[in-house]
């Protein structure tokens, strides 16, 4: 497995690299390269990492700077052959055509020896112009060698039909077909490929009537929960079963405190469960106390068809008068294709602190920064949450195995 992450080399000034971490024993140990970071950038963000059929990671980054606002200069591709252990100088696929930017990347590959498109790897993202959000699109159908969008346009391309993108993630069929969940506003949205990525679906409405986490206080441009200075936001998250199974996921603030709900079709989007703005991830026997906040929602199929939902569960923990408001990572699985979620399992033998070794958000005193999503992986082996934690007393990252049921 390779993993990506921020790492802050001045966190009172949200200034930062890239580090990324290797294993070649199922997650027992882990080896650290170097960071990834050209000269003449200010630092790179939102590590996404994706692979190949000839056994290629590639880790999609969002460089910036230097400047007094450190511009968002594109989407840049970094290239690994023997396993994260040396990285190939990044490729710039895309500049960003307007300010704010690029941002918000998030890319999967075809690792299904039955689809038409094996080996395809693929990546979506925010451009961000003055006045709207569209989302640009590249592939790679040759290992690496060279990144086009749909058709034969440049790679970065818009995806026609969406003006409004938040946040998009990737998710690939067995048979190659790519979904692409997004918010755009306050619903949650999706595209369609049938073809590689040649050509998407027009835009469909998965779940209206939700209430995404902008519904909180919002300090500095940012949602914050009752005593946290962290920011959040409602970030979807997608991952195809077997079969035609997919689901979406989000945090979801409609009860108060914030839960996370979700669609789950059974052919492929044509049709979907539940009330269309959703339904509770977890039944109420398993669901979180009436002061703990579900949020970061992250979905994954194991190969057997399990589905994993990790999440972060943050609030008063601990006895007395005063709990402490701590963080714990915790994993719902379902073993009927999506259909329900039976399981809660805790990852975290013990909660952590937020605001220790916390970085400050763009620098700002006032928010604080543990990252908007993590990672969330499954193999015969299991499932593999990837998560910030502070118990060693600075902002680190932990992982763990969790067995299938």
């Amino acid at each position: 497995m390779v993993a990506g992450s921020k790492r802050f080399t001045n966190p009172s000034k949200y200034e930062f690299s890239l580090a990324v971490y290797t294993t070649f024993d199922g997650g027992q140990t882990w080896i650290e390269p170097s960071l990834l970071l050209l000269p003449e950038w200010a630092g790179t963000s939102d590590p996404t990492i994706a692979w190949d059929n000839k056994g290629n990671a590639y880790l999609v980054a969002l460089p910036f700077g230097p400047g007094i606002n450190t511009p968002l200069l594109g989407i840049a591709v970094y290239k690994t052959t023997d396993g994260g252990l040396t990285w190939n100088n990044p490729l710039l696929i895309h500049g960003s055509e307007a300010q704010p930017g690029d941002d918000k990347q998030m890319a999967s590959g075809d690792t299904n020896p039955s689809s038409p498109h094996y080996g395809s790897v693929y990546t979506a993202w925010d451009k961000l112009g003055p006045s709207t959000s569209e989302q640009g699109f590249a592939r790679t159908t040759d290992n690496g060698v060279s990144w086009k969008g749909i058709g034969n346009q440049p790679a970065g391309a818009s995806i026609p039909g969406i003006n409004d993108s938040f946040s998009p993630e990737i998710s690939v069929a067995s048979d190659g077909t790519i979904y692409i969940v997004y918010m755009g506003g306050d619903k949650v949205k999706y595209v369609k490929s049938n073809d590689g990525g040649n050509s998407f679906s027009n835009p469909t409405v998965v779940a209206s009537g939700i209430t995404t986490l902008d519904a909180l206080p919002i300090v500095d441009n940012f949602p914050h929960f009752p005593n946290a200075t962290f920011r959040v936001e409602t970030i979807p998250t997608g991952c195809t079963g077997v079969g035609n199974n997919v689901l979406f996921a989000w945090a979801d603030l409609r009860e108060g405190v914030s839960r996370i709900y979700y669609r789950h079709s059974t052919d492929g989007g044509n049709n979907w469960e539940g009330p269309p703005s959703g339904q509770p991830l977890l039944p109420a026997n398993l669901s979180s106390g009436p002061k703990q906040q579900d949020f970061h929602p992250q979905l994954i199929s194991s190969p057997s068809g399990e589905i994993g939902c990790a999440f972060y569960v943050f609030g008063p923990k601990g006895h007395g008068s005063s709990p402490a408001n701590l963080i714990d990572v915790v994993i719902a699985l379902s073993t009927d294709n999506g259909k329900s979620f039976s399981e809660r399992v805790a990852v975290t033998e013990t909660p952590w602190d937020p605001s220790v070794n916390a970085p400050l958000s763009h620098g700002d005193p006032n928010v604080t920064f543990i990252g908007e999503y993590f990672g969330l992986d499954a193999s015969k082996l299991g499932f593999f949450p990837l998560w910030t934690d502070t118990r060693t007393g600075i902002q680190e990252i932990f992982t763990a195995r969790i067995n299938e049921v």
